[in-house]
């Protein structure tokens, strides 16, 4: 990490300051997704359901990973679907449940927002790609864990 002359980060033990780092890159990140998604009409919720698509995922599960009300999961996808960007297709595994998948234009769009918000992170978090690979497992621990512990996210009212 580097250097804050601002701050004293002896002051605080590695917990505090791995949750200060987490809260600042969240904060900064979640800002300027919203940039980018609003130049192409899309919401902070309709851009993390296409960053979470990279397969098609059942809603529920959807409502899970994004620590979100299964209600704004359902509204997301259904601007989504509006703009052609998804689709409902069946389960094969269980014909009673229904799959959201990414249409062509999805994916280009998926594709597209994963540049953008790539490029973002770099921009936002310094980190180097080794760095980020590090992270990344990490936050993928943190995520597991956080679900597995009935994690819930901002309140369904949040519509920000």
């Amino acid at each position: 990490m580097t250097s804050d002359t601002s701050e004293n980060w002896d002051l605080y033990t590695p917990e505090v300051q791995a949750m200060m780092g987490v809260f600042a890159l969240h904060w900064q990140l979640e800002q300027r997704l919203n940039e980018i998604g609003l130049e192409g009409q899309l919401g902070r919720p309709e851009c993390q359901l296409l960053l979470i698509l990279a397969e098609p995922r059942r809603m529920g599960e959807l409502a899970r990973l994004t620590l979100k009300a299964p209600s704004a999961v359902t509204a997301a996808a259904a601007t989504l679907e509006g703009l052609g960007l998804v689709c409902r297709v069946r389960d094969t595994r269980d014909g009673r449940a229904w799959l959201l998948e990414l249409t062509a234009a999805g994916r280009e769009r998926r594709d597209e927002l994963v540049a953008s918000a790539s490029e973002l992170f770099y921009e936002t978090s310094g980190l180097s790609p080794a760095e980020a690979k590090i992270l990344a497992g990490l936050a993928q621990k943190i995520h597991t864990k956080a679900v597995q512990s009935g994690a819930v996210g901002p309140c369904e009212g949040d519509k920000t």
